[in-house]
């Protein structure tokens, strides 16, 4: 876990209930009975008509907390936030080494609202593999729950968890995630609820959050039906057909950069109203006014000459090479680059030419830009910073935005936004003539809400529409100064992409029944922040979301599969399996850590034990287990194997779809730890097994190593070396292999 979020102090959203007069019953046993000493370092006077000192909430946190002994520089301080007052408590170590212990009570009511501990001490000493399992970790974390909370875990239900992915060796800080969110009226209330983070290590509580609002909850009993809501939804066209366009895929060769890509055909939840969300008593999309938002969910260059050299076959251009000097030679030159840039945007002269850039854009375009920015020293009025691209290719200005940090307050002059649109339609007419029929004006932004009225500068979005269909991410943004009424922003985004006809989609019905057959309806309580201040709560239908791998707010609308950010299947996305298969195996263990490791996932929850391993599935599943899952994601086979060499993993030629010899398990085994050199050395070893010499020549040494480690479950006195392994035998030797070198 990164340290310096480990030494910050978490400022909680909102507290337990408030009480009238004394503290709880279960808070002054919790502070009366078996509570700590406190030392003359923690006596600092508290303010003035708090309900709960400085001094209890110490006993409070010393009683359900272990704060390690060297923490012995103390200090406190008195938070007032969100009209909510807190006593914040922190404990550090005078060692160099470091270490945090920090806590946060409610004056008030005498809860322990959060808790945050960090031990540099325990990364050091971990052992290779995660000693408690996540249900250890529930267990251990709900005693903590139930002990500082009591009654209160019976108003909860524990959040279902499949998406947490543990390394089966770590170097950092490895802990479990365990939730629980608030239900009330038997509706949930996912804002509200507490969280415990437990070490995967040693067990130990390493963080406490809780989040429990005070304000009213409104009863459910006159909400209108899952029925209605689902009316109300499909009446607001709350899920829409888009384009979606992939800016996360990366070339996988020189040849695809100059392809064209395809645009995505998807259902996605709108903008219009926060992901989907029916107000349950209006039955209309749920809107909120200027400074207000939902409390989120607490618990998705060509060269010159050669100078008169001979030309020679080793200085030949290679054809990319050539193909790159060529298109650079039909490029604009800086100079008329610029005067491109001034048909658009002024330039004052009090503005110095700081920077100038030609280079790829990157994205879906993959076009050259040339990139300007003008800059001047401090400034009482004019710009002090203008910034531009232009298309190195056509002229075109895709982009220019001129900045001045001390806006001019309103003036006699100032427009309103009407008049400030027809002046950024006007321009997008003008310097787009033809594109600016491809677009649609968005009246709102996203989730329904109005732009503010009263503002320095006017903002203006056109997404861009093909087919009918809107193309989000596409299109226009424009912005006007209300003062000067010029274009002050202006911004491009035209995608050079093929569009697939519409007729490949399932029509608007199938694709909200089956979009709301995966995310059904469901009601749950939701709290508005406004200006900054918890406030009203609601109760919402919005389409069910879970701790799931499984769904998304995008849909594939072709397949009806979830998809994700980079529009690929949501299932091909990391997760951990947990094998239903592996019940009495000798690999059992083994294989349930590879297992929350992401790895061995080609069957789902099916293991297949006995099923013999193919190099593919082993390669991809040791670089799992020794690097994590995202060094594999994503990865070609060809990728596969060239990064498996580079580590000297692989040195023989082979397919990915070959199964693999109990000789060649040894080499790899051998290689991963890097022994591979002593292993070279076979005068150092005797033969281990009967069968020695029917080894191939140069394997001795790497199977007397993997003999000698342990780390292949071999039976009797030969080894048979061409004998294929199977599933366990390979996550056996893997994980074993991994503790070895611990």
């Amino acid at each position: 876990m990164n340290k310096k979020k480990m030494h910050k102090l978490a400022i909680p959203m909102a507290v337990a209930l408030l009480v009238q007069g004394a503290l709880p019953a279960s808070v002054m046993a919790a502070a009366e009975v078996s509570a700590k000493t406190i030392s003359a370092v923690e006596m600092i006077a508290a303010p003035a008509q708090v309900k709960v000192s400085l001094e209890d909430a110490i006993k409070l946190v010393k009683n359900n907390f272990t704060i390690p002994a060297a923490y012995t520089k103390f200090t406190s301080g008195y938070n007032n936030y969100n009209e909510r007052e807190t006593w914040s408590l922190n404990w550090n170590s005078t060692d160099d080494a470091g270490g945090s212990f920090n806590a946060q009570v409610d004056v008030s009511t005498g809860e322990i609202i959060h808790m945050n501990s960090w031990n540099p001490a325990s990364s050091s000493s971990q052992t290779s593999v995660p000693k408690y399992s996540y249900a250890e970790a529930k267990d251990i974390a709900q005693g903590l729950v139930n002990k500082i909370l009591g009654d209160r875990l019976n108003q909860m239900e524990l959040v279902p968890e499949n998406t947490q992915i543990t390394p089966v060796i770590d170097y950092g800080y490895t802990t479990y995630s365990v939730q629980w969110k608030r239900v009330a009226n038997g509706v949930a209330f996912p804002s509200n609820g507490v969280s415990v983070q437990v070490n995967a290590y040693d067990g130990t509580i390493t963080s406490y959050s809780l989040n429990w609002s005070k304000e009213s909850i409104p009863d459910p009993k006159d909400v209108i039906s899952a029925d209605k809501a689902r009316e109300a939804f499909v009446k607001n066209n709350l899920l829409q057909l888009q384009y979606f366009l992939n800016y996360g895929i990366r070339p996988l060769d020189s040849q695809e950069k100059d392809a064209k890509k395809d645009a995505l055909l998807v259902y996605k939840l709108s903008n219009q109203s926060f992901s989907g969300m029916i107000d349950a008593k209006t039955g209309e999309p749920l809107k909120l006014n200027s400074g207000e938002w939902l409390n989120s969910d607490a618990v998705m260059e060509a060269g010159g000459g050669m100078g008169g050299m001979a030309k020679s076959s080793e200085n030949a251009l290679a054809p990319a090479e050539q193909k790159e000097v060529d298109d650079a030679s039909k490029l604009l030159t800086k100079e008329q680059a610029i005067e491109s840039a001034k048909k658009w945007v002024e330039i004052p002269d009090s503005l110095t030419l700081r920077g100038a850039n030609l280079g790829l854009e990157g994205g879906l375009s993959q076009k050259r830009v040339w990139s300007f920015d003008w800059s001047q020293e401090e400034s009482a009025d004019g710009y002090n910073y203008v910034y531009a691209r232009v298309d190195a290719a056509t002229g075109e200005v895709l982009g220019f935005s001129a900045y001045t940090p001390n806006p001019q307050p309103k003036g006699p002059d100032a427009i309103d936004r009407t008049a400030a649109k027809a002046i950024a339609d006007a321009f997008i007419k003008k310097i787009q003539p033809d594109r600016v029929q491809q677009v649609e004006y968005l009246e709102a932004m996203d989730n329904g809400q109005k732009y503010p009225e009263d503002q320095p500068n006017h903002d203006f979005s056109y997404e861009r529409v093909v087919n009918g269909v809107h193309v989000p991410g596409n299109g226009f943004s424009v912005s006007v100064e209300r003062n000067t009424q010029k274009v002050v922003s202006y911004n491009m985004d035209f995608a050079d992409v093929n569009f697939p006809d519409i007729a490949q989609a399932m029509d608007q019905k199938q694709g909200e029944d089956t979009f709301l057959k995966k995310r059904p309806l469901e009601l749950k309580y939701v709290q508005i922040n406004k200006n900054g201040q918890l406030s009203d709560i609601r109760l919402v239908y919005q389409p069910k979301m879970d701790n799931s791998f499984a769904v998304s707010n995008i849909m594939d609308a072709k397949t009806g599969e979830f998809l994700d950010w980079q529009g690929k299947p949501i299932k091909e996305q990391p997760r951990p399996y947990n094998f239903g298969d592996i019940s009495g195996s000798f690999a059992e263990e083994e294989i349930r850590l590879l297992g929350q490791a992401g790895a061995f996932g080609e069957y789902g929850d099916q293991f297949r034990p006995d099923e013999h391993v193919t190099v593919k599935s082993l390669l991809s599943s040791m670089l799992i287990a020794k690097n994590g899952v995202w060094s594999y994601q994503g990865l070609s086979d060809e990728e596969l194997l060239k990064q498996v060499k580079e580590l000297g993993w692989v040195k023989e030629n082979l397919s990915l779809n070959d199964q693999v010899s109990r000789e060649f398990q040894a080499k790899l085994v051998v290689r991963m730890l890097q022994l591979e050199k002593i292993a070279q050395l076979e005068e150092l070893f005797q033969a281990p097994y009967e069968d020695a010499d029917t080894f191939s020549d140069g394997s001795l040494g790497y199977i007397a190593l993997a003999k000698g480690l342990g780390v292949m479950n071999i039976e009797g006195n030969k080894f048979e070396s061409t004998k294929k392994m199977t599933r366990a035998e390979a996550a056996y030797a893997l994980v074993k292999a991994l503790q070895s070198n611990r």
